[in-house]
């Protein structure tokens, strides 16, 4: 009897192909002893990932081939146990998980009959020699990078501003074009004339494309004063050292800048927090001067008042209060959606989420039978060979094409039936929040107010002292609002297909759905 085996192989990175760890000396010698056992090869996997644990591409795939065809395999060979894992408990757990589908794990190096109890203790001494120099590496790689450090070099990435090099033939970096960049940007911060995120976004036209935080780290940075930290190690506090490396900023303009973002001194600004007080304050426009709206709270009679006012310093500054009535008057209680609107986009909505389902139920329908045909097509060949229609050799071949076909069809299956569809139970919940936007904002706590405003306005709200208007509003929201506006005259008549409205709603993007409007 041929036993149906799966062989794996694998390679990590920093594995060399000339210690006999390449992925086609492994494939080479696993098919040879194959072919010398008369073993039946039904599938090959590799992977070129770290054995610290099963997290591997491949190997997910193969456990999910064999869940599916569990009972037409019989085994899993390997080449030695540290190609199989490096984490011992990982390992055990893996092959007693495949014992009890029946099928075995095995190495054609150092074979095992994992039925005798006893090997047990050989199989526990194969898995535990490669972990154990895996701890080896990793320490010795510590060690490296501790000694390293000391002696003033860095083995990790540069910071923007360096470009890796040798410095007497250690690891270091030196600085590059975009160091003069650096150099300017620590120079402005440190003057504290203006707020950072300001500062950082006048730079982006000149290439310095770095995120918010990535460059609140790098102010932070004493790699850019000619410092490397060595790491804590054992009791020893980690601490900064001379580098190699030359600096691009001088100690005094980089104690300035900590002491701006510290706000020790005058006039320093960050990005600012959160304040509860005035949720709109990155969502407005100066309707007078078409410049960004900021916000600041004052004291006064016991209490703190918050202010919406202009950065350019013209006079149209508005108490929070005002402002987030003119807000509420002028463009949220204005959210009104037609309610026969709402019913026929829902509709439109669930009828697409249900063809999508109801196409998923005709592809496992289309799997189910093609696998019963197949397993037609083999009892077909069998009786044609018990009847000396075919020879022995042509029905070995034919039916290993089959086979393999049945599994990979049994596999498919698996997989379509574990695709996870939209739910239509969102789709109420959905809509019952869009027509209660209004009373869903007003009850929100801060960060949901956020949210909020950002799903529904991508651009900048205008406002002055007695005016509040949109630039521009989420499509969907846009759409149903001006539908509504439109149907003024027609509220008692029901919108049907047939009058055109279909027409006009956006398409669903099935990657968000409705989560859009989801807290």
């Amino acid at each position: 009897m041929s036993y149906n085996t799966i062989i794996y192989t694998r390679v990590s990175t920093d594995e060399q192909a000339d210690n006999g760890f390449s992925l086609r000396h492994q494939q080479e010698m696993l098919e040879r002893y194959c072919e010398l056992k008369g073993l039946n090869i039904i599938k090959h996997y590799q992977d070129d990932y770290s054995a610290k644990n099963f997290n591997r591409p491949e190997w997910k795939k193969l456990e999910t081939y064999v869940k599916a065809n569990r009972k037409s395999i019989d085994q899993i060979l390997i080449l030695k146990w540290d190609r199989f894992s490096r984490n011992i408990e990982e390992a055990l757990g893996k092959i007693r998980m495949f014992r009890d589908w029946g099928i075995e794990i095995n190495s054609i190096e150092q074979p095992l009959d994992l039925s005798n109890p006893d090997n047990k203790i050989m199989l526990t001494l194969y898995l535990a020699m490669p972990e154990v120099e895996n701890d080896k590496i990793s320490q010795r790689t510590k060690d490296g990078i501790l000694r390293a450090r000391k002696e003033g070099a860095y083995t990790s990435r540069p910071p923007y501003g360096y470009t890796r090099c040798l410095i007497d033939g250690k690891t270091s970096m030196q600085p590059n074009e975009d160091a003069r960049i650096v150099k300017e940007l620590f120079e402005i911060v440190s003057k504290g004339v203006g707020a950072v995120e300001h500062i950082r976004k006048s730079y982006l036209k000149k290439g310095f494309n770095r995120c918010k935080q990535s460059f609140y780290y790098m102010l932070r940075n004493k790699l850019y004063i000619g410092k490397v930290q060595v790491p804590e190690y054992k009791k020893e506090d980690a601490y900064w050292h001379d580098g190699l490396h030359d600096a691009i900023v001088d100690e005094v303009t980089f104690n300035k800048v900590q002491d701006v973002l510290d706000g020790k001194k005058r006039k320093a600004k960050y990005p600012t927090k959160k304040n509860e007080i005035l949720p709109l304050r990155s969502f407005l426009k100066c309707a007078v001067c078409n410049e960004n709206l900021t916000g600041s709270i004052s004291k006064g009679n016991g209490g703190k008042y918050g202010y919406y006012h202009c950065r350019k310093g013209c006079k149209n500054r508005i108490p929070s209060n005002t402002a987030h009535q003119l807000f509420h008057d002028d463009i949220l209680s204005k959210i009104a959606v037609n309610t026969n609107v709402i019913e026929l986009y829902k509709e439109t909505i669930t009828d697409v989420l249900k063809s999508k389902k109801g196409n998923q139920s005709q592809q496992i329908v289309n799997l189910k039978e093609q696998i019963e045909q197949t397993i037609k097509d083999i009892e077909t060949l069998e009786d044609k060979l018990i009847s000396g229609g075919i020879s022995d050799d042509t029905f070995n071949s034919i039916n290993k094409r089959y086979n393999e076909k049945l599994m990979s069809l049994k596999a498919e299956l698996a997989e379509t039936k574990n695709n996870k569809e939209t739910s239509l139970k969102y789709v109420e919940s959905a809509f019952k929040i869009i027509c209660e936007l209004p009373k869903l904002f007003n009850s929100s706590n801060y960060d949901d107010k956020i949210t909020i405003l950002g799903l529904l306005f991508p651009e900048k709200i205008l406002m002055e002292k007695g005016e509040c208007r949109t630039i521009e509003q989420n499509i969907v929201i846009e759409l149903l609002t001006r539908v509504s506006k439109g149907l003024e005259s027609f509220k008692n008549k029901k919108a049907i297909i047939s009058d055109g409205l279909s027409n006009i709603a956006p398409l669903i993007d099935e990657s968000c759905s409705f989560k859009m409007f989801k807290f």
